[in-house]
């Protein structure tokens, strides 16, 4: 086939020009071929060659070629059989209907190959070249683009493939340098399975120290790494980096598993220690029972208690022990750290007296310790009921008695005790007890005050009941700041004054009075002392005692020698009984004013009678001897 625009021949199959790059149209496109393109692709001349045979080859004619390639002159010129135009309305066109080969043709017939020639001189040029290819002029430059580009892609393929994937990161690592610590992981895993331990622990190491620095944590990694010490025989290393591993990550049981491992193979009894601790915290924090159970396989049982815990209205006893024979430490501090802190429990036992217990205890194996046995002991005995009075509070115009009854539901408890006043005192354990006897109640306003105690020793509620006895003779007073010796006003008379009237007396020096934070002189006398005070830059009287009849004279005209009977009759008597201590109460007044007999040793007394002043008190004291007579008379001041 015959390029339209070159006139370069092209094989059949050919769709391009090899020459110039024209497109080519072939026979096989099923179109016909008409007019000039016919005349361009050889169609007439193949039409008038085949009409004359025999003339072609008589007298065949060598036609001029040219290199393939090589452009055409104006003396290239081929001559082709003559064809006629067709066209209506031709010129050239003679009568008798025969074509005659006009300008035009003879132009174009110029540039056409007959196909015969075209096929010899392609089968010539084939034989010459083989193949049929032809030597071109090489474009070095358009080699070195197109070299320089391929060469610009390799590169930028191989930067994306290395810095972009997986196995080029990989890749990196595998060189040491920079690469994802994904990568790091993953060549370090490599590098373990073929045995290079340490290599692998630099890898490793390097991959989590970028997880560090970017915030993350690949808890898989960190496990290889601390495979790695191990396998390297960092034992400190790898329990150091599992700790830090359940540490950030407590919901993973790997690293506890190892780091347990790890103590247990120490054979250390503190590490065995740890290991237990550890396996608690494995527990509460993944909730996987092995770890519960390798705790109870580790460390004793804990210790059984003889009584359960609860609530009880008596005393009890508690008995510890250890089915496997360890000792057994207990508490009731719930600020106390066991074993250190508790008491190794003994055969005895321990009594729970009445109030609330919370007890802990364990069984110890050296250093190995159990867990904690709970217990709360609420020891709370039952309180008797309220007392009652068989005198409704009431006033009376004669003399009356009162008794004493448990509370209704304590009738048949025979353990009841009830201690009473009618002095105006709170009852205590010093106070009377009832037995049995009516109760006198003396003249005037009486306030009747008990409370009972059963066999636990708990009180019930006080009863209180008011009585007036108006009936004769009248009480008499309490006392008071107009009650003196020898009309002396303790904390008012003046060191001068008392001087000029008792004398100077021997002063021996300093001495400590109850009470006082300044300095206070004592002065002897044959009768007794006298103790002065300063106060605002004066000296004033705050105690004098005397012990010679005659000497002084008491409030109330008593004397030195004087019955207690005698003494006790001068002020408020309640007319209360002795406790069993053999102490009796005068009175008690709501503003402080108190009168007691006191028992002392060898069958001596001494009667005390109080009275608040402002912020102290002023106190007088009657020592009486076995003679039950009075021996010595002291009033002083109490801050």
């Amino acid at each position: 086939m015959l390029c339209p625009r070159c006139g370069f021949y092209a094989e059949q199959d050919e769709n391009v020009c090899p020459d110039c790059g024209e497109i080519l149209r072939s026979k096989s496109s099923g179109r016909e071929e008409k007019g000039v393109q016919a005349i361009r692709q050889g169609k007439r001349a193949r039409e008038a060659a085949k009409a004359r045979p025999a003339e072609k080859k008589a007298a065949p004619e060598k036609k001029a070629r040219r290199r393939p390639g090589a452009h055409r002159t104006s003396s290239d010129t081929i001559e082709m059989p003559s064809v006629s135009d067709t066209r209506e309305g031709s010129a050239e066109s003679g009568a008798e209907g025969k074509d005659e080969p006009g300008p035009i043709f003879e132009r174009r017939q110029r540039n056409v190959y007959d196909e015969d020639a075209d096929e010899e001189k392609a089968r010539r040029y084939m034989a010459a070249h083989g193949d049929g290819s032809r030597r071109r002029m090489v474009n070095w430059m358009k080699l070195t683009l197109i070299g320089t580009a391929a060469g610009i892609i390799l590169l930028a393929g191989g930067w994306l493939f290395l810095k972009k994937t997986d196995a080029g990161q990989r890749i990196m690592a595998r060189l040491g340098q920079k690469a994802s610590s994904a990568a790091l992981w993953a060549v370090g895993d490599e590098l373990m399975d073929s045995g290079n331990i340490d290599r692998a622990i630099r890898c490793f190491e390097k991959a989590k120290a970028q997880d560090n620095e970017e915030g993350m944590v690949d808890v898989d990694g960190l496990l290889l790494l601390g495979n790695a010490y191990e396998a390297a025989g960092r034992m400190e290393d790898a329990a150091e980096l599992y700790e830090e591993i359940y540490t950030k990550t407590p919901s993973r049981s790997e690293a506890y598993v190892n780091h347990i491992r790890i103590l247990q193979s120490s054979g250390d009894q503190k590490d065995l220690v740890k290991a237990g601790e550890l396996m608690k915290t494995a527990y509460e924090q993944t909730r996987d029972s092995t770890f519960q159970t390798q705790r109870n396989d580790l460390l004793p049982s804990p210790p059984q208690v003889s009584l359960t815990a609860g609530y009880y209205e008596t005393k009890k006893t508690l008995y510890f022990s250890s089915y496997q024979g360890f000792d057994v430490y207990y508490t009731f501090d719930d600020e106390a750290i066991l074993p250190a802190g508790g008491t190794l429990a003994t055969e005895e036992g321990v009594t729970l007296d009445e109030g609330i217990y919370s007890m802990r205890a364990v069984a110890v194996n050296g250093e190995l310790v159990s867990d904690e046995l709970h217990g709360t002991y609420k020891i709370i005995m039952p309180s008797p009921q309220t007392p009652r009075a068989t005198l409704a509070p009431n006033t009376y115009k004669t003399s009356q008695r009162v008794r004493l009854k448990p509370g209704l539901d304590d009738e048949k408890d025979t353990s009841i005790v009830i201690y009473y006043t009618i002095d105006g005192s709170v009852p205590d354990s010093d106070s009377p007890i009832f037995n049995g006897d009516p109760i006198l109640l003396p003249n005037g306003w009486v306030t009747l005050k008990a409370y009972a105690v059963n066999r636990y020793r708990k009180l019930s509620n006080m009863l209180e009941v008011k009585y007036k006895i108006d009936a004769n003779p009248k009480p008499k007073s309490v006392f008071s700041a107009e009650d003196t010796i020898d009309k002396l006003q303790i904390n008012q008379t003046s060191q001068l004054e008392f001087l000029e009237t008792y004398g100077e007396g021997t002063a021996s020096g300093s001495v400590e009075m109850e009470g006082f934070d300044t300095e206070c002189k004592r002065y002897e006398y044959p009768w007794g002392y006298a103790v002065m005070n300063l106060v605002k830059r004066s000296w004033v009287l705050v105690e004098v005692y005397f012990q010679e009849a005659g000497a002084l004279t008491g409030p109330r005209g008593t004397q030195i020698g004087d019955t207690a009977d005698f003494v006790v009759d001068k002020f408020r008597d309640m007319q209360q009984v002795k406790s069993k201590s053999g102490n009796r109460g005068l009175y008690a007044t709501d503003k402080g004013e108190t009168g007691k007999i006191w028992a002392q040793e060898n069958d001596e007394q001494i009667i005390r009678y109080r009275y608040a002043a402002e912020s102290h008190w002023i106190q007088l004291e009657y020592r009486v001897n076995a003679q039950n007579t009075v021996s010595s008379i002291d009033m002083k001041y109490i801050p």
